[in-house]
């Protein structure tokens, strides 16, 4: 089975390819040394395994032939999972995110979802994902660091170059460089940010973060800055994605929008669906640190082992009728994979939840004749490791 992860035709619906290798090919090589799991019992086992490591670092260095250290954006990506990776930093950041009461975080988003649809619901039609969907995110994190807003919407075109790194085809010359010049930018601005919370701390993350101490041990100050970027790069793009991946499904499927319309309780578990549908983050990575058998196949040291978290959660052993859009699903007895499981769980997945939650409530109520036309046609974005629209255009 010969495959293209980046074709327009397996981007815009990689669901019946995964089903076949999850019959046919459950491990599958797609190259040397880079494997790709679709199984959710594979997946669940591989996310907890003791012969795997989340060792990104390696990835990145087995791709390029090179230590990639010395590329600035690959530097931050790799400072970024080292932390992840050491159970005591993990512990710090977790501490300084869960600083806030959720109550007040809630009403941080609730406030910013308001402020932006007063902005354009007069114009009667916009693109969702330009003027909601990614600023709502890139709001709630501003105001979590205390920082302009016009400062970080500055940065989306940076972030979603970084976020292009974790792609299996490496970069060009020329996209990395820009890649480089990015990241550059955006450590400068956190780097004069962290100083200045130095100076004068607060209350907001940045501060949280300078402040954290667990058992005698500190985050380095670069260790600070690659967890800022990377809750820029990975936290609005996701939940951007989510956002209009399930306003998507809702409009692509109206009975399920008319009975959420009809139930707002149920709006929970229709985001939960929409994640298990269609993840905004459908892949993730691993590297083997001792040899062993899997699947039939020898998995060797410092092989790259692709999670398909999306391909598991469409998995028929785990879930009845998977490739059915279902805001009362009924409980499973496995839960999805959108977030991943393990060590790894996603440190951001509370905050993105709420986010999307609140997002919608504010829609519905706010726009209660909106509507996508062909929704049929939209177009999604030319990558595998994450899955969003180019746009999402409306009216009402």
């Amino acid at each position: 089975m010969q495959l293209d992860l980046q074709s327009p035709e397996f981007i815009a619906n990689p669901y019946p390819t995964y089903a076949r290798l999850r019959e046919q090919a459950p491990a599958y090589l797609i190259e040397p040394g880079a494997w790709l799991v679709t199984r959710y019992q594979d997946a669940e086992f591989l996310l907890k395994s003791p012969f795997l490591d989340k060792d990104v670092p390696s990835v990145f260095d087995q791709r390029y032939g090179r230590d990639m250290n010395d590329e600035p954006v690959y530097r931050i990506h790799n400072n970024f999972w080292v932390s992840m990776g050491l159970l005591g930093r993990r512990k710090l950041i977790v501490k300084a995110l869960n600083a806030g009461k959720t109550s007040e975080i809630r009403g941080l988003v609730q406030k910013s979802a308001e402020q932006l649809v007063d902005k354009w619901i007069g114009s009667g039609q916009a693109d969702l994902m330009t003027v909601f969907a990614y600023p709502l995110p890139v709001q709630v994190t501003c105001n979590m660091l205390n920082i302009e807003l016009q400062q970080g919407l500055d940065f989306l075109a940076e972030t979603k170059l970084m976020a292009r790194t974790a792609e299996p085809n490496p970069l060009t010359a020329e996209e990395l460089d820009i890649a480089n010049a990015a990241a550059l930018r955006l450590e400068a601005f956190f780097r004069e940010v962290c100083q200045q919370r130095r100076k004068q701390p607060g209350d907001d993350l940045v501060s949280q973060l300078l402040a954290a101490e667990e058992d005698g041990e500190r985050l380095s100050e670069d260790e600070i800055i690659s967890n800022l970027i990377i809750l820029f790069v990975a936290g609005y793009g996701t939940t951007a994605n989510a956002l209009c991946n399930t306003l998507r499904l809702l409009f692509l499927y109206p009975e399920q929008r008319e009975l959420l319309i009809a139930k707002p309780e149920l709006l929970s578990s229709a985001v939960e669906e929409s994640l298990r549908f269609s993840s905004s983050a459908p892949i993730t990575a691993r590297t083997a640190i001792e040899s062993f058998e899997f699947n039939g196949v020898q998995i060797a040291p410092g092989d790259t082992v692709y999670i398909a978290l999306d391909s598991a959660n469409h998995d028929p052993e785990v879930f009845d009728e998977p490739d059915r859009f279902w805001i009362e699903r009924p409980p499973a007895a496995k839960k999805s994979l959108a977030f991943g499981q393990g060590n790894h769980y996603c440190l951001g997945a509370k905050l993105g939840l709420m986010e999307v939650e609140v997002a919608l409530e504010t829609l519905f109520r706010r726009l209660p004749n909106l509507t996508i036309d062909n929704v049929e046609q939209l177009k999604w974005e030319p990558t595998w490791v994450l899955r969003g629209l180019e746009s999402l255009p409306a009216r009402w």
